[in-house]
């Protein structure tokens, strides 16, 4: 047990005593130096400062404080949570992450150790990042509460997170996600459908299924039967893993369409139970939907002829097929806990928030086929 030593310094109390950091990956012991008060009336011995002085060294004396504590924060991240999250999180996750350290976060991040981090250095941090959004801002937050919350699951710090009483700067803006009309889909499918057949596939499974971007991807013919699709994995780049999240894993109904779509492209790429569904012709590795898009779909829907009183195709990206199927269902009065269940979202919020659109124009009879679809499976 130390009680270190009491020093005046440039007109404060200070308190000298030793600690175990980290330097260069190993623990080494050094002398540490803190600021305890001002040499004043309300401090004017050594004695009045014994106080603040235990309160220094009583975790070091307790044990409670470990040597990883003593980084900055900044390598906290670097040299302990990105590596855990490239561990156990998916790599897009990691990648998302190590992106917003980078372009947000670090240059930001004042020069204080894990242990040493209020709040008030998180309020202050949040204000000063610049150039981005408030739901962005949103992101910042949620991850710098993951870093100190897997600090103290380690064993690192004790205490509250202090990221948790910060609040994010400026006002949320309501979330207004590109959507698909029911004609602008048929125009975009029918569009595709004169150049590239697996394309129109494609189309038709985001639209009337509902499925992710990695979801499409990692469709095997093994995972349909022909009354619905199993989404049992998902794929990101080159990696192959496991659905969005837990509550993603499950199944979708098939509508009688898109079965007639879906058996239509076995047939012509001869599929066979261990393919993917959507595969490049050369190695059957899952498409790249991005290639795809820029290659194939974009240039066929800029390219399309319309004839009179047609809707001109507009190419919106995969994922507004899936705002799409939610907000179509929810107009033909389909509950909202149902469009949760084919969406797979583990909240009801999420469906009605991010995914609910109702569109000002479209007709019910565009509507209706939808309903129509659903009654006949």
């Amino acid at each position: 047990m130390q009680r270190g030593t009491i020093l005046k310094h440039h007109g404060s109390w200070c308190v000298r005593f030793y600690e175990t950091v980290i330097k260069d990956g190993q623990r080494v012991r050094k002398k540490s130096f803190k600021r305890l008060a001002p040499i004043s009336s309300d401090y004017p011995t050594k004695r009045s400062v014994l106080l603040l002085a235990d309160k220094v060294l009583a975790p070091l004396n307790s044990g409670r404080v470990q040597p990883e504590s003593t980084l900055s924060v900044a390598n906290f991240i670097e040299l302990y949570y990105l590596p855990h999250v490239q561990k156990e999180l998916r790599p897009s996750t990691y990648l998302g992450y190590s992106k917003m350290f980078r372009d947000y976060i670090k240059d930001q991040l004042p020069d204080i150790r894990l242990r040493d981090f209020r709040t008030v250095h998180a309020q202050r941090l949040l204000r000063e990042i610049t150039g981005i959004g408030h739901t962005s801002l949103l992101h910042v937050k949620s991850f710098l509460s993951g870093v100190f919350k897997h600090a103290k699951r380690e064993g690192f710090l004790d205490g509250v997170n202090p990221i948790q009483d910060a609040s994010v700067p400026g006002r949320p803006k309501r979330f207004q996600g590109e959507v698909y009309t029911m004609s602008e889909i048929e125009a975009v499918a029918g569009a595709v459908a004169k150049v590239d057949m697996q394309a129109f596939a494609i189309i038709s499974v985001a639209a009337f299924a509902g499925l992710r971007h990695s979801e499409l991807r990692g469709l095997r013919w093994s995972d349909y039967d022909g009354q619905s699709l199993r989404i049992a994995r998902s794929v990101w780049r080159t990696h192959v893993g496991p659905t969005k999240t837990e509550g993603s894993w499950g199944s979708v109904p098939v509508l009688p369409l898109l079965k007639r779509v879906l058996e239509d492209h076995r047939t012509r790429t001869n599929g066979k139970d261990d393919d993917y569904i959507f595969s490049g012709e050369r190695l059957g590795r899952p498409l790249n939907l991005a290639n795809l898009a820029r290659r194939v779909i974009v240039p066929a829907v800029a390219n399309a002829e319309i004839e009179e009183g047609d809707t001109l195709p507009k190419w919106k990206g995969f994922h507004a097929f899936r705002r799409s199927l939610a907000s179509n269902l929810y107009s033909c009065g389909v509950a909202p806990k149902v469009i949760q269940s084919i969406l797979r979202h583990s909240d009801i919020s999420t469906t009605l928030a991010y995914y609910v659109s109702t569109p000002d124009d479209e007709a019910r009879e565009a509507l209706q086929r939808i309903d129509d679809w659903m009654n006949a499976v």
